[in-house]
């Protein structure tokens, strides 16, 4: 695994260069069979060239966000991401970070149906997760949009639930397949009740939506055990994988 996703990759269509690793998203109730759960699962997560940009990786792209438009980026990201998945023979899923608005681009949904139709033939699929800080004014295109992804076998995600303003309207809309738990609840999960109770809660709405959970940043063996008690689907972070540079 490591040498199919060690390597470097660069956005080339701005001055910046990034790296991305690949997270393994695991399973941790294989008696539960949603999205295909023997599938392996990745996360693409951004590296900055610290060359080329001083600051974290939200930062990053917030910049790359703020010289062009989202569905840019996030095309350019989808594109590459897809050229990774083509090259393996393994079944696997690839989530990827989207600003909502670009949902609203009709370009860049045909890019995902185009990429999400060729992979598929492969065995491989998308999922799409909603960053919490993007803005979209306009949601009903963006409901209508997911909706149509969904159907065509893409999953939407909703990242770092819990930690900015949540998206219930797009829960009540039915168009979320998985909440992430934003690692800053999932920390100390196993000492502190008010976090536990929150991650119930999160874990509750995600089973009445028909979907499921995945705690993110989980660090610790305790944290594991209590998240895997609670009924959590999926989990990962450092104690679990380590991401890794990924070649394409």
């Amino acid at each position: 695994m490591v040498s199919q996703i060690a390597g470097y990759m660069s956005l080339t269509a701005t001055v910046d260069h990034c790296a991305f690793a690949a997270q393994q998203i695991r399973a941790l109730r294989p008696e539960v069979q949603a999205f295909g759960v023997d599938q392996a699962w990745y996360e693409l997560l951004v590296r900055p060239d610290s060359k080329c940009f001083s600051g974290s990786p939200g930062a990053f792209v917030d910049c790359l966000y703020r010289h062009r438009s989202p569905s840019a980026t996030d095309i350019e990201v989808l594109d590459r991401a897809a050229r990774w998945l083509a090259e393996r023979f393994e079944p696997t899923r690839i989530s990827i970070n989207v600003h909502p608005q670009s949902l609203t681009a009709g370009h860049f949904v045909d890019c995902v149906s185009r990429h999400q139709y060729s992979l598929a033939g492969q065995g491989h699929s998308l999922c799409l997760e909603l960053i919490e800080f993007g803005d979209c004014i306009d949601r009903k295109t963006l409901i209508d949009n997911a909706q149509l992804l969904r159907r065509r076998g893409v999953l939407i995600a909703l990242d770092d639930f819990g930690s900015r303003l949540n998206c219930f309207d797009l829960c009540a809309a039915g168009i979320v397949d998985v909440l992430k738990i934003d690692s800053n609840l999932i920390g100390g999960l196993d000492r502190q009740a008010n976090r536990r109770a929150i991650v119930d809660c999160v874990t509750t709405l995600a089973n009445g939506l028909g979907g499921s959970v995945v705690a993110e940043g989980v660090e610790r063996r305790e944290e594991l055990g209590a998240i895997t008690e609670m009924g959590v689907t999926y989990a990962q972070g450092y104690y679990l994988h380590k991401p890794e540079i990924m070649e394409i």
